[in-house]
């Protein structure tokens, strides 16, 4: 049931991001990000910062790596939806019941995600290497988890991957996750197409596909 009325819901997000060694084994980087979201004719904009940093024990050795996500202000809606006419006292007769008035809605925090991983690269010959990764993840609105995966890369050409997202996440929608790259040398440039599959539970699975180009 409904009023047969429909409304549009629009997200924008951008994200202007900068990293660096400062050492040969210490990295870091930073991203600062404008989200903005429109439900009808509510909007609220956030602002939010993204810091981590990444230490490699040695050149074949395991990498540690933290970082914090969408750090920032407290945001809330505000719009032409929120103004109504309000009934002070709908049981009274005679009073105004048109009185203007605004909803106001509180101010909410981002999904703030502290996380933090560790790589371990396995070498097999000069060609092949496996690369295994854990990531756990410490959300401020929901429980702890834990990501695991595998990347079996051939020749520094072809790249088979695998793995599971939001282990021990109670009524998780995260699950199996797997995919393969492509890495082409062309003119001095390296083309990249990147393909993923994802189960998501109920929203069933996606597919995506990447293009890219490094120079």
């Amino acid at each position: 049931l409904g009023t047969g009325e429909r409304y549009t819901v629009n997200d924008f997000a951008l994200g202007l991001a900068y990293g660096t060694l400062l050492t040969d084994r210490v990295s870091v980087g930073f991203q600062v990000n404008y989200m903005r979201e429109d439900i009808w004719h509510s909007t609220v904009t956030a602002f939010g910062l993204n810091v981590g940093v990444q230490y490699r024990i040695s050149d074949n050795g395991p990498t540690f790596g933290a970082s914090i996500s969408n750090f920032g202000p407290r945001s809330g809606f505000n719009g032409r939806d929120l103004y109504i006419q309000y009934d002070l006292d709908p049981l009274r007769r005679g009073d105004n019941n048109d009185l203007p008035a605004e909803l106001r809605t509180e101010n909410y925090a981002l999904p703030t995600i502290f996380r933090v991983g560790i790589s371990f690269p396995v070498r097999f010959g000069e060609t092949n290497r496996l690369l295994i990764a854990v990531d756990a993840s410490h959300p401020n609105d929901n429980q702890e988890s834990l990501s695991m995966g595998a990347e079996w890369q051939i020749r520094d050409m072809f790249a088979l991957r695998g793995g599971y997202r939001e282990l021990f996440l109670e009524d998780s929608e995260g699950g199996l996750v797997l995919g393969g790259g492509l890495k082409l040398g062309l003119s001095g440039y390296n083309f990249r197409l990147d393909y993923a599959w994802a189960d998501y539970g109920l929203l069933e699975n996606t597919q995506r596909f990447t293009v890219g180009f490094e120079f």
